[in-house]
């Protein structure tokens, strides 16, 4: 893989990786809107497991 092109895969990694550990430890807004307090919760529920994935494939991006 082109030294160029994988530091750009892993540079959008650590951009997105670094946006979930930004926003893991937010409060959930209570609005009375449930739509939004429902996307807010799974977006903490989503967010550890997305993390540890894109963590992984940066991983396996670093080795090749």
């Amino acid at each position: 893989m082109s030294d160029n092109i994988k530091e750009k895969i892993i540079a959008e990694l650590d951009r997105r990786i670094n946006n979930i550990r930004e926003h893991q430890y937010d409060q959930i807004e209570v609005s009375g809107d449930q739509f939004s307090e429902l996307n807010q919760a799974l977006k903490k529920v989503i967010g550890m497991p997305l993390k540890k994935e894109l963590e992984s494939i940066r991983e396996f991006i670093n080795k090749i």
